[in-house]
């Protein structure tokens, strides 16, 4: 239960960066305003969790 709990929130991690990360794009295209880029910083950060902390060890295995 721990192990599934703990992949859940790493795939959401991933999911969270992917979406927020790729929202950004949606400024030249869609006319959607993100002038302070805190939705690409919150993405990035969220995918290096997932990537340092699941991907990584788990390819290393």
């Amino acid at each position: 239960m721990k192990n599934l709990l703990k992949k859940l929130f790493f795939y959401f991690l991933l999911f969270t960066g992917m979406i927020l990360s790729t929202s950004h794009l949606g400024d030249n295209y869609m006319g959607i305003s993100d002038e302070e880029g805190y939705l690409l910083a919150i993405g990035i950060c969220c995918l290096m969790a997932f990537f340092l902390e699941y991907f990584f060890p788990k390819f290393k295995n």
